[in-house]
């Protein structure tokens, strides 16, 4: 299959003057059509501004569209909020403006493209370690169904490790990342052997079992830990010292 920029374009834009009839103030196009790397299985991504439903799918002649509307005010919170800022600024900078007869979706395009890390002050290591701290309670859980527990509880509890983590990791290196599909190779290129080693063996990528997929997990949690000990307070370390040494007590 090749993918059909021009059909996919075509779709957009009749979308686009939909959602403009329904309220909309602006209409951009975002993702992988935007960019210009689509492939044929990808979505058709839409962003309206104005008040509608938060997010929706259709179908038009073939085309999965995903349709998502926000204010002005939710794609700035995006811009100023640490988890959100590095793939909603990207999106924006990279986005194809279909319909803007206020200036509203340009404005807020250009305010992506002088957007940057130092703009955020403090915020982004404080809600690193909170993250970090927050996610002890996970390894504690891991540890509990690993050992007696449900192993499906267990697999759930390595999986979203194994996500997650990427995600502080990546405000912790200030990552941009235009699609989450590359957000897991940006971080681990970042981080190197040891962190990829160990998130590919907790997501079933490399053969192992259980007790390997366990320690691949526990070893992620190390990794971040180990990465924003010194943005941790006394408190903060406590917990994830005490998380650490229980887990690495069961694996």
């Amino acid at each position: 299959m090749v993918f059909d920029r021009q059909g996919a374009r075509a779709v957009a834009d009749r979308f686009a003057r939909e959602l403009t009839a329904n309220g909309a103030r602006a209409v951009v196009l975002v993702g992988s059509v935007a960019r210009g790397d689509a492939r044929p299985t990808s979505d058709i991504d839409l962003v309206a501004l104005g008040d509608g439903p938060e997010y929706r799918l259709a179908v038009c002649d073939g085309w999965q569209v995903s349709q998502s509307w926000r204010t002005v005010e939710q794609v700035r919170a995006g811009f100023a909020h640490p988890a959100g800022a590095g793939g909603a600024v990207p999106a924006w900078r990279g986005a194809l403006i279909l319909a803007d007869p206020t200036g509203e979706a340009a404005r807020l395009q250009a305010e992506a493209r002088a957007w940057d890390w130092p703009l955020l002050g403090g915020a982004p290591d404080e809600w690193v370690a909170e993250q970090i701290t927050g996610y002890a309670e996970e390894v504690h859980r891991l540890v509990g169904q690993s050992t007696g527990g449900s192993p499906r509880a267990a697999a759930v509890m390595r999986s979203l490790l194994a996500v997650r983590l990427a995600t502080v990791l990546a405000v912790h290196h200030r990552i941009l990342h235009d699609t989450e599909n590359r957000l897991w190779d940006l971080v681990a290129a970042a981080e190197g052997p040891r962190w990829s080693e160990a998130q590919d063996t907790a997501l079933g990528i490399t053969p192992g079992g259980g007790a390997e997929m366990l320690r691949a997990a526990i070893e992620l949690y190390a990794v971040a830990a180990q990465r924003v000990a010194h943005l941790l307070d006394a408190d903060q370390a406590a917990v994830v010292r005490l998380a650490l040494e229980t887990a690495l007590g069961a694996a």
